[in-house]
């Protein structure tokens, strides 16, 4: 089975991967912890990243998509895409490759849907573990004791681009231009979630939605 699933920043896709691999037992491709993954390393390509990440602009596409092909190389026909296809193009591009090595495309989209106020909330308030990449909110955390719940690490930090409101509200903007394409290019696989539920509620949908998909 192939997965991918999309929603604006803060509807929990991160979250969300976590618990649909270990349910379905696949493997998982995210974008994001690709591209911070480079960031960190401090080379030229990453220091261009995390100049464009941290304005809330998007990466190119040929950038992520040369990143994607690296990826399935190491994968099995039964994963999950969290962050990609972020638009037509990239979409377009996905079903390509998977042709090309699978002979198949993806079975499931998942659109996590979230009010723009509650995606904002969140983004402001959000913590990332730098070392199992666990999510937290900091209003969670008594006495400013942030120790990851997960893996007992203290490197617990805000995301570089949470770090500005324009930025927040660029990429959410950015979002939803380019969802209306994504929803017509998936229209048959297409399962909406109402991502404004609290977590185990959103999980409970997924995989309902989800069995019903497969019946």
């Amino acid at each position: 089975m192939i997965i991918t699933i999309f929603g604006p920043p803060g509807s929990g896709k991160g979250t969300q991967s976590s618990l649909l691999i270990a349910k379905y037992n696949l493997m998982l491709i995210s974008v994001g912890d690709l591209l911070r993954n480079i960031i960190s390393g401090n080379s030229e390509l990453g220091r261009k990243i995390k100049d464009t990440v941290k304005s809330g602009n998007l990466i190119q596409d040929e950038v992520i998509c040369e990143l994607l092909r690296d990826q399935l190389v190491l994968m099995n026909d039964s994963f999950l895409l969290d962050g990609f296809p972020r638009n037509l193009n990239q979409a377009r591009f996905l079903t390509q490759v998977l042709l090309e090595r699978y002979n198949r495309d993806v079975d499931i989209v998942i659109e996590l849907q979230l009010d723009d106020k509650v995606a904002i909330d969140r983004l402001k308030d959000r913590l990332v573990c730098l070392d199992c990449k666990s999510i937290y909110s900091i209003s969670s955390f008594k006495d400013n004791d942030l120790v990851c719940m997960k893996c007992k690490s203290t490197k617990l930090e805000r995301r570089i681009d949470d770090s500005d409101l324009s930025a927040i509200n660029r990429r959410i903007s950015e979002y939803y231009i380019q969802i209306k394409s994504l929803r017509e290019y998936y229209k048959d696989k297409l399962l909406t979630v109402n991502a404004n539920l609290n977590v185990g509620q959103v999980k409970q949908e997924i995989e309902n939605k989800i069995s019903c998909n497969l019946v």
